[in-house]
């Protein structure tokens, strides 16, 4: 599956740190045996030539060097070299970090998702596949537990973050991703008013440019604040080629108790779903409590759970093997 993985770029790191270590280690034992063999084929070719000189009995005519002298140029000139050498490759070496740290991923999104809007897919056969989405973080106290429990459950998720959430918890953030969730863009201000063109562009761009700059990540995956498709944010994003993913399954767990919660997601959910739920904007000890129940229960219904462009990247795949049918216009 072509979407980033943020364990890759850290082997990435990882890898060019230990040949920076064995490139150095190797330079330390080889550069004084390299000395020691020029000194010596230095002396050899100075005694071997000896015998070939016409030694001149007034030689004190011309200044005399000492052996140390003499071969304290080639030494000097060698160290130069070599620190010269030395420089050069950290420098390459720091600049190749910095590449690798700075270099940018995003999630595959197939085609005819592309600038499309969506609230679910449809997944043929027996197979049922499901998608956790979480809004409004990252949060500092929910977004660990629900974390936490994601991580219990091998299940990873898809996170909305809104930019102001975001520039206030940029150590979370990095969690979610390094633990192999995937993020998205949820405007800048969670605002439902109706915007200009430049003003969704920097609701929305300030987002994004916040979320590569702490992830490395371009994520195209966005989702309007109160699910709002008229107020220009979701034009911007169709315009950009973006997806804008909605849901399928409201569990309402921003106004509901766990129980309620429970209720509403096992009532609405089915194979290609999308449910919403939150760990920012407000209290969520709610969701925190419902969210291994549902997980549960899900899993006893025989659902597997996917991030968004695991979901839609499946949908893919199943429709080119198995081509939809068109819905009936009947009620």
């Amino acid at each position: 599956m072509a979407q980033y993985s943020p364990l890759l770029r850290q082997q990435k790191v990882a890898l060019f740190a230990l040949i920076a270590a064995s490139a150095s280690f190797a330079v330390g034992v080889m550069l004084p045996v390299n000395l020691r063999m020029d000194r010596s084929t230095q002396q050899s070719l100075s005694v071997k030539s000896l015998p070939h000189q016409r030694i001149v009995p007034n030689i004190s005519e011309k200044p005399q060097t000492s052996s140390s002298e003499t071969l304290s140029q080639p030494l000097s000139t060698s160290r130069l070299t070599i620190d010269q050498a030395l420089t050069q490759g950290v420098n390459n070496l720091q600049k190749n970090l910095e590449q690798l740290k700075n270099q940018r991923f995003s999630y595959n999104i197939p085609q005819q998702f592309q600038g499309q809007t969506i609230k679910e897919v449809t997944i043929p056969g027996e197979e049922k596949l499901i998608a956790f989405t979480f809004d409004d973080g990252p949060w500092p106290n929910s977004t660990p537990q629900i974390l936490d429990i994601l991580k219990e459950n091998n299940i990873k998720a898809t996170f909305f973050w809104v930019g102001s959430a975001l520039k206030n918890q940029k150590d979370i953030a990095k969690a979610v991703v390094n633990e192999g969730h995937v993020v998205a863009n949820h405007t800048w201000s969670h605002r439902y008013q109706k915007y200009s063109p430049a003003a969704a562009a920097k609701e929305i761009d300030s987002t994004a440019e916040l979320i590569e700059e702490l992830t490395g990540v371009e994520s195209p995956i966005f989702r309007p604040p109160g699910g709002v498709l008229d107020n220009g944010l979701v034009d911007y994003v169709l315009k950009q080629n973006h997806v804008n993913v909605m849901w399928s399954v409201d569990s309402q767990d921003w106004k509901s108790s766990s129980d309620k919660i429970i209720n509403n997601v096992l009532k609405q959910a089915k194979s290609g779903g999308i449910i919403l739920m939150h760990d920012g904007g407000g209290d969520r000890s709610a969701t925190i409590k419902a969210l291994a129940t549902v997980i549960k229960k899900l899993k006893e219904q025989g659902y597997t759970f996917v991030t968004i462009p695991e979901l839609l990247e499946r949908a893919a795949q199943k429709s080119v093997e198995q081509p939809q049918t068109p819905e009936s216009s009947e009620p």
